[in-house]
């Protein structure tokens, strides 16, 4: 019963996490106003819910690396958010969603892991797909859509380093959730005070519910979740988000892939599955 609720738990998480697209949308402010209000009604919810519960903070010897998390994620989201104002929802999440790949990459270099030899498989075929995406565009930086999928692959790529860094990390994932939202918070202050933003209700509305909704419980859902099932189920799970990102996208604002993006996101989540699914066996040194 509680493996089963594990896995509806992550589910409704990704479910939700697809739905960020559209609030970015409905938000109508630039990236780096919607990051500070993500990120700093995120960290005031689990502010409250640490000094309610009386929790402390156990960081010790682990505060720079901690720290630096915090500013990726905070890039992370920048350029995702970005990618989605200029480009197709679609086409931001299925380029956003090179960050596994990337993550192997880094995993090799960074923590020594052996490469696979069906990752190596699992990186072609990635890279073939966003090739696929891109090349119905114009390679050209007055291209909205291939400046969006350049920032979604920034996204990913700050993302993947992210995973490295909590890879090493032993915080505990609710607190590590806290300090990064913080950090974040502190990095887009300056942005806002410079540019102070004009809110309307409904922008408010929809950060409020990225911050909350968006941060907050599904990342509740998600941490729950993941002390119940298997890591590998939880990241094949994760591939729920940019499908539903789409069909979303379908839905509500009437976006219809290309079929060159429908090929190349299927080569995407494709490579994925086949880095996160496929028995270890051969590698290549």
């Amino acid at each position: 019963m509680q493996i089963t609720s594990g896995y509806i738990q992550v589910i409704g998480a990704m479910l939700i996490w697809g739905t960020v697209g559209i609030f970015v949308r409905f938000a109508e402010q630039p990236a780096p106003t919607i990051v500070f209000f993500r990120v700093s009604i995120a960290f005031a919810a689990l502010s409250i819910y640490f000094c309610w519960h009386k929790r402390r903070l156990y960081w010790h010897g682990q505060k720079i690396p901690a720290l630096i998390s915090g500013i990726f994620l905070a890039l992370n989201w920048l350029f995702f958010f970005q990618a989605i104002q200029l480009t197709t929802i679609g086409n931001a999440v299925l380029s956003y969603y090179m960050a596994p790949l990337f993550a192997v990459l880094w995993a090799r270099l960074f923590l020594g892991e052996r490469l696979e030899r069906h990752g190596l498989y699992a990186l072609l075929l990635a890279m073939l797909g966003i090739g696929l995406i891109v090349s119905s565009y114009d390679f050209s930086l007055s291209n909205q859509d291939f400046l969006g999928i350049v920032c979604g692959l920034i996204g990913a790529l700050f993302y993947s380093l992210v995973v490295i860094l909590v890879k090493r990390l032993s915080i505990a994932p609710s607190q590590l959730v806290l300090i990064q939202t913080g950090i974040a918070s502190l990095v887009f202050l300056p942005f806002v005070v410079i540019h102070p933003p004009q809110l309307k209700a409904f922008s408010i509305m929809a950060m409020g519910t990225l911050g909350l909704v968006h941060s907050a419980i599904a990342l509740g859902l998600y941490f729950t979740g993941l002390k119940l099932i298997k890591i590998q189920h939880v990241s094949v799970l994760s591939y729920i988000e940019p499908v539903s990102s789409m069909v979303y996208a379908y839905l509500i604002f009437g976006e219809i892939p290309t079929l060159l993006t429908l090929i190349g996101g299927l080569c995407i989540l494709a490579a994925s599955s086949i880095v996160l699914c496929w028995p270890k066996q051969a590698t290549l040194s």
